[in-house]
């Protein structure tokens, strides 16, 4: 049931929508333009809907809420609500039929790549969908004036198997999964890389990249919609990743991955942090990826309401050498807020990239093997806010037994 975000103000825009109707709409505020107004934009910012409606439908609905005979009435709060819950649960009734999605992958064909599962997705490289690429190629060429480019050459095929009551919601689904995979992949890559230093423009720290064109299809491979999903900071094609003896080696450790993910106390919480990684690394915009990067540090801290001093120090506190954690750590702060603050950018922004890259891969890997059998990121940032100091951590532990001792009379 879509409900009110607590830090929005729904009876303001109510009640700006209902003058607005009452004088005819004259500034558009209701109507707006081609497609959004400004009701649907800030009514966006003030409800939340059920997670499993896909975003496209959540901007569908939006758009339809200021239109619904309802609204002819006087407009509300509670009324708006009404309507966005009307129409969420119109949605989540549908039934769910099945669904492709084709896209390519900046790997060799040459490589065997399993079939994999990823919850009720199903990814299946170098498919027989001949039918299907043979039209997402000629969308493609339709399409060509404005995706403004040609599509990378070489790059292996991939199929999803999804069950989606719509296209937006199967290709949602669908990429979220292709990325978590890609995510076991890239971490693994990305671990052993330290630094990096480019001579001309950068290319994305990901080795192992998307087609930045996908599209939906039915069950046997035909067009579901003529619509199709790209991603518009596309810059160039990967180098296609060639290596058998490396690329085993990435099988093996996301397969240990899945394994720790598999019954992980808080799984979705960590699936979504590597698919959030995965593409922040994606980015040819390195100041974007620095960015994306430290808002992932701080969910990884569960320091995102708290002041930058509470994520470096939890961030440090995995590192044995805490000092220069630190160091490097409120480097970065100094960073983010130049940049956040006067857009100051830097050259040293690949360097500072990677910097940040090293304790976001290295907390990603702390909360998925849970060695300590943590419940919850905000339990696992808990235990990273502790002292670094043996001694306070042993008084705290004495004082703790004897506490326990205590209570238990």
């Amino acid at each position: 049931m879509a409900f009110q975000r607590k830090d929005s103000d729904l009876p303001g825009l109510a009640a700006r929508a209902e003058r607005a109707r009452s004088e005819g709409d004259p500034e558009g505020f209701m109507s707006g333009k081609i497609f959004y107004s400004d009701f649907a934009i800030i009514l966006g910012g003030c409800i939340d809907f059920d997670p499993a409606l896909p975003e496209a439908e959540q901007k569908r609905i939006l758009r339809r809420v200021a239109r619904h005979e309802s609204l002819s009435k006087k407009i509300t709060a509670n009324g708006i609500l009404q309507v966005c819950s009307r129409y969420e649960h119109e949605f989540l009734k549908r039934t769910p039929v099945p669904h492709r999605l084709l896209t390519e992958i900046s790997i060799c064909h040459t490589l065997s790549v399993p079939r994999i599962k990823v919850g009720q997705v199903t990814v299946t490289f170098l498919p027989k969908l001949a039918k299907g690429f043979a039209q997402r190629a000629e969308l493609a060429g339709k399409s060509k004036g404005i995706l403004g480019h040609d599509l990378p050459s070489g790059y292996m095929q991939v199929s999803t198997y999804v069950l989606a009551r719509s296209a937006p919601e199967a290709a949602e689904r669908s990429l979220d999964a292709v990325d978590l995979v890609r995510a076991s992949w890239n971490l693994a890559l990305n671990r052993s890389k330290s630094w990096r230093h480019s001579s001309g423009r950068p290319t994305p720290v990901n080795e192992i990249r998307l087609s930045p064109f996908h599209t939906i299809h039915v069950a046997n491979g035909a067009l579901a919609t003529e619509a199709f999903w790209f991603d518009p900071g596309y810059s160039r094609p990967a180098l296609l990743f060639t290596d058998k003896g490396k690329f085993n080696k990435l099988l093996a450790f996301a397969e240990k991955l899945r394994v720790h993910l598999a019954h992980h106390a808080y799984r979705v919480d960590l699936e979504r942090a590597l698919v959030r990684y995965v593409r922040a690394l994606d980015s040819a915009d390195l100041n974007d990826a620095f960015l994306r990067l430290w808002s992932l540090l701080e969910h990884l801290t569960d320091s995102t309401h708290d002041g930058y001093k509470v994520a470096t120090r939890r961030a440090a506190f995995i590192f044995s050498d805490r000092e220069l954690s630190n160091l490097i750590l409120s480097n970065l702060t100094v960073h983010r807020n130049r940049f956040v603050h006067v857009g100051s950018e830097t050259e040293d922004i690949e360097s500072l990239v990677f910097q940040l890259k090293k304790y976001v891969d290295e907390l990603l890997v702390f909360h998925i093997v849970n060695r300590f059998g943590f419940i919850s990121r905000a339990d696992a940032a808990q235990f990273m806010g502790h002292s670094p100091d043996v001694g306070k951590l042993e008084l705290q532990a004495k004082r703790i037994r004897q506490a326990l001792k205590y209570r238990r009379g």
